[in-house]
């Protein structure tokens, strides 16, 4: 079985997954419509499958979403002549290759971490979103509530298949203790307020340096909110570090170095930070709007999920730097959490989508089309 997954770009951690596809002795081919996004700063990573690029051009329509409008889908897709094309979104050179699909009769695929939020409600997902979940035999969603999401739509359980994201890099050997690590509260994002929502964050961080003495807090990232960000945080009684970007192989050092991560996005599909985190035994804090919230965070179990109130993201984050013991608990239970969330079981998982894929014609017939266009279209972080 010969698979090409059409993605918006490649990334560390995408690529770390298809590498151990290839490993285990899938035949794949990854089809990319760009290098790399004008939001990411990755470094060079490993890449041992065959990669194309297409030349085209980029639309940027919201917070971590780009349109791609890419030439010579046809005649690439041709060329590979995949058994199973595996697309990443519904955006126009997506649409170029489920319109392949279905002239040239091959198996379409569906990979996305997207889930009812996070779907786009525009007219044109609502048009081209049931006729191309129509026609793939099998979906791939990171989590629950990806599953949810389709299932609603009317999509086959049994089409549906969650293949966790895995980081960039391995979990290390052993984590520091609470003592051991010097940052309070750690930030790891974009600064900007659309979906990342760091002004909720120096709201919070405001109010705990009011009511906690010899508050620490790193901060990683860069964005259009950074010189507010930097200014308002050094006005307050705390030692603070800000990097405005490391490399994805430096993470492990910086999600070990601090007691607790923030997340308190408006729009998240999944929330890979989660995972880099617990794997370090950090507990995370996030909100509801974040994929892997009542996932892989637990509440009350390896971290908290709370709604955006600032008193009570305060309150709660000064009690548990009051509490080793607790946190320590949070801490081995959200590392236990995440290395549940191998890469050999994500590898497993996509190998069933598409062997599941490959034997079957679609996910649902023309009875799901009003479910699909009442819960909108689709999306993920890359499309």
């Amino acid at each position: 079985m010969k698979v090409v997954i059409f993605n918006n770009m490649l990334t560390p951690y995408t690529a770390r997954l298809y590498n151990n596809l290839v490993a285990r002795g899938l035949d794949l081919t990854v089809l990319s419509c760009t290098a790399v996004e004008s939001n990411r700063s990755w470094g060079a990573f490993s890449v041992q499958f065959a990669h194309v690029v297409l030349p085209g051009m980029v639309v940027r329509l919201g917070p971590g979403r780009f349109a791609h409008v890419n030439r010579g889908v046809f005649r690439t897709l041709d060329r590979l002549s995949p058994d199973l094309l595996v697309i990443n979104g519904f955006y126009p050179s997506m649409l170029a290759g489920y319109l392949w699909a279905r002239w040239r009769k091959r198996r379409l695929a569906l990979t996305i971490d997207g889930w009812a939020e996070t779907m786009p409600q525009s007219l044109l997902h609502r048009l081209i979103r049931p006729p191309v979940v129509r026609r793939c035999a099998a979906i791939a969603v990171c989590g629950k509530k990806g599953r949810a999401y389709f299932e609603e739509c009317g999509v086959d359980p049994a089409a549906i298949f969650e293949v966790p994201l895995v980081p960039a890099w391995p979990a290390p050997s052993d984590t520091p203790d609470f003592d051991a690590r010097p940052w309070d509260v750690l930030w790891v994002a974009h600064l900007n307020d659309e979906a990342k929502n760091i002004s909720f964050f120096l709201d919070v961080i405001e109010r705990l340096a009011g009511q906690r003495a010899g508050l620490s807090v790193r901060l990683v990232g860069s964005g259009p909110m950074e010189q507010e960000a930097l200014e308002r945080l050094r006005a307050l009684p705390i030692r603070l570090l800000h990097e405005p970007s490391l490399q994805w192989h430096e993470m492990a050092g910086v999600f070990s170095s601090a007691r607790i991560l923030l997340f308190p996005s408006r729009w998240e599909p999944w929330g890979l930070v989660s995972n880099e985190a617990m794997q370090c035994a950090t507990p995370v804090f996030a909100s509801s709007h974040v994929g892997a919230s009542d996932d892989l965070v637990l509440s009350g179990v390896n971290g908290l999920v709370l709604p955006l109130e600032v008193a009570a993201w305060s309150r709660q984050i000064d009690a548990l730097l009051d509490d080793p013991e607790r946190w320590r608990s949070w801490g081995t239970q959200a590392r236990l959490a995440a290395l549940s969330r191998t890469l050999d079981g994500s590898s497993k998982a996509f190998e069933q989508m598409a062997k599941h894929a490959m034997g079957h014609a679609g996910t649902c017939d023309s009875a799901c089309d009003s479910a699909c266009e009442m819960h909108g279209g689709a999306n993920g972080s890359t499309i």
